[in-house]
């Protein structure tokens, strides 16, 4: 089911994909937009302003110390956190819980992989099926068309006339 989803959605984008290449909606908004910023300017004033912005964020970090503040306290953290993790980790029920929910996750994520793997393989196996009920119906077609068309002689057909006939006017044709 979510294979034959998939492929109804790839068939809706492919779609849309054609209409706008017939339509040309991409490509003229952007000529749009490209003719808009070219009359007012649009990029070249948001360059500018983010070139101001940044100036004065490095004023303002250089004056007051932000980053190595921050660094700084990062460190800290890191460092209390390591301490931390150690001391948890030396608990053994809180290794025991650890080992566990990691066995776990790792249970779930084979499981998603399995279900991406067959979601593929059905994916696969709908477009293929796809494929195949389309050449059928194409076959079908062919078949009616000839069997209408090129299986029964009509009446109007002209006679057909064995090639070493006479004709009294000809003469012997061969």
């Amino acid at each position: 089911m979510l294979a034959k989803g998939f492929v109804l959605g790839k068939d809706a984008v492919n779609k849309a994909k054609a209409f706008d290449e017939q339509l040309h909606l991409t490509s003229n908004a952007s000529a749009t937009v490209a003719s808009i910023d070219r009359k007012m300017g649009l990029s070249e004033k948001l360059s500018i302003g983010t070139s101001v912005v940044n100036e004065k964020l490095k004023e303002m970090d250089e004056r007051f110390q932000v980053s190595e503040k921050t660094k700084s306290a990062f460190a800290v953290a890191e460092q209390t956190a390591s301490s931390a993790g150690t001391a948890i980790m030396t608990n053994r029920y809180i290794l025991t819980g650890a080992t566990w929910v990691s066995s776990a996750f790792n249970k779930v994520s084979k499981a998603a992989e399995d279900v991406s793997v067959m979601t593929k393989d059905k994916v696969l196996k709908a477009e293929e099926e796809k494929k195949e009920i389309i050449h059928k119906e194409r076959t079908a077609i062919i078949n009616d068309f000839a069997h209408i068309h090129l299986d029964n002689s009509s009446a109007g057909d002209p006679t057909l006339l064995p090639i070493d006939s006479t004709d009294s006017k000809l003469g012997k044709i061969y």
